[in-house]
């Protein structure tokens, strides 16, 4: 039981500070396509980041 509580302590103190890192984004030049390749930078750092820590 406490194993598992730290766990989800763990995974959860992950999760916020996974969230407190800036997410640096590429700027796309098309302006046609921009926002959609920002949040899709940003989504691919959002996960790099999940995945490392």
């Amino acid at each position: 039981m406490l194993r598992e509580c730290l766990a989800i302590i763990e995974s959860k103190s992950k999760v916020r500070y996974s969230r407190n890192k800036p997410v640096v984004a590429k700027v796309s030049k098309n302006t046609s396509t921009s926002g959609i390749s920002l949040d899709v930078d940003e989504l691919k750092d959002m996960v790099k980041a999940l995945l490392l820590d």
